[in-house]
């Protein structure tokens, strides 16, 4: 992959189309699961497939700092779903304990691999702050848009109500805002959040759901909240161990 002067004046490199065939591949499988799980093999495709085909030199698409975030964010995949793999193993195996279907179980592991590898990518790629910018920012879209779909589909209560639940995504722009300015604040704002979540969705209480369907939860809907607040204490740490 060519990088143009452009990219190296500021520091902003676009996909290549590689990563936008993956992407799409990657959607078209999570979307189309729901249909039938077969699909889930489309996302496992543009997820290591570019990755396959590099090893075997069939593909050479990559710069050498590409590269270097692929190795990262699989090294951070790896330390993560395998350090789980062993407390499942020693959590399942020490006694009579179930965490619900095998299939759940290995859900989990892939959606902990999945999301631990493309925000560790996201991170090395564009750095902390840019990237935790980007992903509150998405998150506070995608959670606006599920208060407007829910409300509209549900038994309308009327525009102050809509108005007082939509500006409960208000924080995720405000936190999007602040991680610029004052990182460490924010790093910790989103520590607090993830525990206020984590109540709301009952991680300290029991559930009608299993084990590993409530921690497949907590993944999608705590995880990039907990990534970036530790995301910005650690960029923070750093630059403060460098001055």
């Amino acid at each position: 992959m060519v990088i143009t002067m452009a990219e190296l004046e500021t520091g902003e490199r676009w996909p290549s189309r590689t990563s936008i065939l993956s992407g799409i591949l990657v959607l078209a499988g999570f979307l189309l699961a729901s249909v039938n799980w077969w699909f889930i093999l489309l996302a496992g495709a543009g997820t290591f497939g570019p990755g396959i085909l590099r090893e075997l030199g069939w593909l050479n698409d990559q710069d050498e700092f590409q590269r270097q975030i692929a190795f990262r964010a699989g090294y951070h995949a790896f330390l993560i779903t395998g350090s789980l793999a062993f407390l499942l193993v020693a959590y399942l195996r020490s006694t009579e304990r179930s965490l619900g279907d095998p299939e759940e179980i290995a859900t989990l592991l892939m959606v902990i691999l999945w999301f631990t590898w493309f925000l560790s990518s996201l991170f090395e790629y564009w750095g902390p702050q840019k990237a935790v910018f980007r992903i509150l920012v998405v998150f506070g879209i995608g959670w606006l848009v599920f208060t407007v779909a829910s409300n509209v589909g549900r038994e309308w209560t009327g525009w102050p109500a809509l108005l007082m639940h939509m500006l409960l995504t208000l924080p995720f722009f405000a936190l999007a805002w602040t991680s610029y300015r004052w990182p460490r604040i924010t790093g910790l704002l989103l520590l607090v959040a993830c525990i206020c979540f984590a109540q709301l969705f009952g991680v300290f209480r029991g559930s009608n759901l299993g084990i590993a369907n409530r921690m497949i939860t907590y993944v999608l809907f705590i995880g990039p909240l907990l990534a970036s607040g530790t995301a910005l204490l650690v960029v923070k740490m750093n630059d403060l161990q460098m001055g």
